[in-house]
């Protein structure tokens, strides 16, 4: 049943039993941000999760911690900017956001790694750099990532190579 508030405003309502009229109560809100990876079928987590509710202790940091982190983000490392520029260039083709980043692009990006052949340090070499060349409290979560690429070290030979030594290096000279 629907009813005009004193304000205009829409109210739903329900009757019940001594024939007074109750606010009914707000819908769960869906909580999703960009960590949120869903699988197809899932449902959207939403608010009515007594877990999902933080305090603002869980939200934020002392003065010392943010000032660490602002300066350890100016610092970038030639190897950091190189990755970062070859994941920008993915993410413009693939029409994504690179930064900062979802779970599920970081997550892609790194099976795109998987896909190209390269070996798994490597593979873990450059989503290292992507991921801590994202804004503080902005990091993907890389739980995903490192699913993928156990599976892609269990069935992938070539990501386990190991550089072999030439038997020239390893011969003894006797005179």
């Amino acid at each position: 049943m629907t009813l005009r508030d004193q304000d205009e405003e829409i109210v739903d309502a329900e009757l019940v039993e001594d024939g007074e009229l109750v606010r009914a109560s707000p819908a769960a809100r869906p909580l999703v941000d960009a960590h949120t990876v869903l699988m197809p079928g899932e449902e959207i987590p939403t608010s009515d999760d007594p877990r999902t509710t933080y305090t603002k202790r869980d939200l934020y940091v002392s003065e010392e911690t943010a000032q660490a982190l602002k300066e350890a983000e100016r610092e970038g490392a030639p190897q950091r900017r190189t990755a970062m520029r070859l994941f920008e260039a993915w993410c413009a083709q693939q029409g994504r956001v690179a930064k900062p980043c979802t779970t599920a692009t970081y997550t892609e990006y790194g099976r795109h790694l998987m896909a190209k052949g390269l070996k798994v340090t490597t593979i873990r070499h450059y989503m290292s750099l992507i991921r801590t060349a994202m804004p503080p409290g902005k990091k993907p979560d890389n739980s995903l990532f490192l699913l993928l690429l156990g599976q892609y070290r269990k069935k992938n030979k070539r990501a386990l190579r190991r550089r072999k030594r030439s038997r020239s290096r390893c011969r003894t000279w006797s005179r």
